[in-house]
């Protein structure tokens, strides 16, 4: 199973400068100064923003083409929101470790001119 997010980060990044982009989920955002609640962070102001958007439910198919023409069209947005990091990054649940792109991702993921990261994640 492909699970495809975008992850934006930047020391002035404000994920709440997204929210007039229509169809997007955020998921673990954080404002710059915030006070963190776990990790490295906890107690403390966080030094940037970041956030990750998640496919929403209802797109069941081609989510990486999905995620990737989001990034095309939004790339602008981002960066005025502070965004210096815009990563198209996969994680990739299964019990053998290949994974395949269809010639429109891999158009499409190229077309957004951003890094692809992959993590697989094995299931036993």
């Amino acid at each position: 199973m492909r699970r495809p997010q975008i992850d934006l980060w930047g020391e002035s990044f404000s994920p709440s400068k997204l929210k007039s982009i229509p169809n997007i989920a955020l998921a673990d955002s954080n404002e710059p100064g915030e006070i963190g609640k776990s990790g490295r962070y906890k107690g403390e102001p966080r030094p940037y923003g970041a956030c990750r958007i998640l496919v929403p439910d209802y797109i069941e198919s081609n989510q990486v083409v999905w995620l990737a023409n989001l990034i095309i069209k939004n790339k602008v947005a981002f960066k005025n929101a502070g965004a210096t990091e815009i990563i198209l990054h996969i994680i990739w649940f299964g019990k053998q470790g290949s994974m395949e792109f269809t010639i429109e991702e891999l158009n499409r993921i190229a077309a957004a001119k951003v890094p692809l990261s992959i993590d697989y994640i094995f299931e036993e």
